[in-house]
């Protein structure tokens, strides 16, 4: 498998970079490009996250894939985020040709920044969504939650503290994790990203929205304590030729460790990909 890490636009002090992952033999290359969002709340993580076994995955069944950043808020807001990230895939389809043949792939957070970019017209034939979200309008991420009121507190002034004064596009758990603990702690995860001028409505995708998205496969754990199961329950009902892969756990990324039982889920993911949306 062959990397190359290629910058593709700057947005004020940030460089927005992607890595392209392909096989060492380009004939090999003939399916889908992957576009993938790495996930972290909006707030942390970095664009390569996903644990190399399971990208090999995706080169050996001969696709190509691709991981970006984007910018995290709260020091950038959604509205910001989802425009620098058009401008992005529009840079990498200027120099791969992707648009005609591409695959969105998103993990939590990642997964609704796609939604949100499938409802504002980037085309995509298909869509892959571990564990994402599409509404934000759900009580859940508007009280304290539960899995996170058992953490040690972090107060609104603490997680205030770690905000910088520059755009980021790659947050450490240490540093990052803690203003999204805090905000779902006390209910106030959503005034992190959401513009002072918006609501959260203008946010999330109606059942109607749902409706005009490409073939999409689904995968989340039946007792996820962070994003609700029945958020992608309600998906595979709404989405044209949707499928959803139920995983009988009580965790939120599942697959955060290379294990064979999800190398599994990746192998079902891929000939889902292949009978589906190749």
């Amino acid at each position: 498998m062959k990397t190359e890490v290629v910058t593709l636009l700057k947005y004020e002090s940030a460089s927005i970079r992607a890595t392209v992952y392909s096989a060492a033999d380009t004939q090999k290359l003939n399916r889908s490009t992957i576009l993938y969002l790495h996930g972290g709340g909006l707030i942390f993580g970095q664009r390569d996250d996903l644990p190399a076994p399971y990208i090999q995955k995706f080169i050996e069944d001969g696709h190509s894939f691709i991981s970006i950043d984007y910018l995290l808020s709260p020091e950038t807001k959604i509205d910001k985020i989802i425009n620098v990230l058009k401008k992005s895939i529009f840079k990498i389809n200027e120099r791969y040709q992707v648009l005609d043949n591409l695959v969105l792939m998103g993990r939590s957070a990642g997964a609704y920044l796609c939604y949100l970019l499938l409802r504002d017209g980037i085309k995509a034939k298909g869509f892959i969504s571990l564990y994402g979200y599409y509404q934000i309008t759900l009580s859940e991420f508007t009280i304290p939650a539960p899995y996170y009121t058992h953490f040690p507190r972090v107060l609104p002034m603490s997680a205030q503290a770690l905000i910088q004064s520059h755009p980021l596009v790659k947050g450490e758990m240490k540093n990052r994790y803690p203003i999204y603990v805090s905000g779902r702690q006390f209910g106030t995860w959503l005034g992190d990203f959401i513009p002072f001028s918006k609501t959260k409505d203008d946010f999330s995708l109606t059942d109607e929205d749902l409706g005009h998205l490409p073939p999409t496969i689904l995968v989340h754990s039946k007792n996820d304590p962070d994003v609700p199961f029945k958020m992608s329950q309600k998906a595979a009902q709404l989405i044209p030729n949707a499928i959803l892969i139920s995983i009988d756990r009580d965790e939120h990324d599942f697959d955060r460790n290379v294990t064979n039982e999800n190398l599994g889920y990746y192998d079902q993911i891929i000939e889902l990909l292949d009978k589906r949306l190749v």
